[in-house]
């Protein structure tokens, strides 16, 4: 981590303390994880997971590259989907030093990726008088320090929070910007094992 990391870390809206998405430490080579036992595979097969052919397809898939590629594309969709500060200070018609005291305070949420702060566009609205989604002083933490900018887009847009006694649920976005608690977003990241 350098000093460029640390200075960031210290903003209570930064994920991860800093951590920078878009360095890559060590690169990739060769698959990661291991390989499945027989047992394992027979396992798969005999519950009913799979049959013996969609086994081999995935397998083939994996050796030709394609879940590597997925998961680039992946990730990239997170560093994309975000607002450098200019654009977010624009954005929300704020001076940059306005912006960087928002972020301090954790009202809004940024990521570091090539040394730049980047912030991400799912927290913004088309609301005047509510421009930033609230209650990410409290999220930013909960999101742990190993969760992606792309994971936690893919979480913010997708989430299913059911509203207890009834048949509606939201997407975290959806809840917070109709003034939902932020709790039951937490509670959702809590039951879901996320930090």
């Amino acid at each position: 981590m350098n000093d460029l990391d640390l200075a960031f870390g210290r903003l209570v809206g930064v994920i991860a303390h800093g951590r920078d998405y878009g360095r890559v430490d060590e690169p990739q080579r060769g698959p990661r994880g291991r390989q499945a036992t027989p047992e394992e595979e027979e396992f798969l097969i005999r519950s009913g997971s799979c049959t013996r052919e969609e086994y081999a397809e995935s397998n083939a898939e994996v050796a030709r590259g394609e879940l590597d590629e997925i998961e680039r594309r992946t990730e990239l969709e997170g560093l994309v989907a975000s607002l450098t500060g200019e654009e977010a200070a624009e954005w929300l018609s704020i001076s940059d030093a306005e912006l960087h005291a928002l972020l301090a305070a954790g009202e809004v949420t940024a990521f570091v990726c090539h040394g730049q702060l980047r912030y991400p566009a799912w927290q913004f609205t088309d609301d005047p008088a509510m421009p930033v989604l609230p209650g990410l002083a409290r999220l930013t933490p909960a999101w742990g320090e190993q969760k992606h900018p792309s994971t936690i887009l893919g979480f913010m847009y997708n989430a299913d929070l059911e509203i207890e006694g009834t048949d509606e649920s939201f997407t975290p976005v959806e809840r917070l910007s109709i003034g939902g608690d932020v709790q039951v977003v937490l509670d959702h990241l809590e039951a879901a094992s996320w930090p």
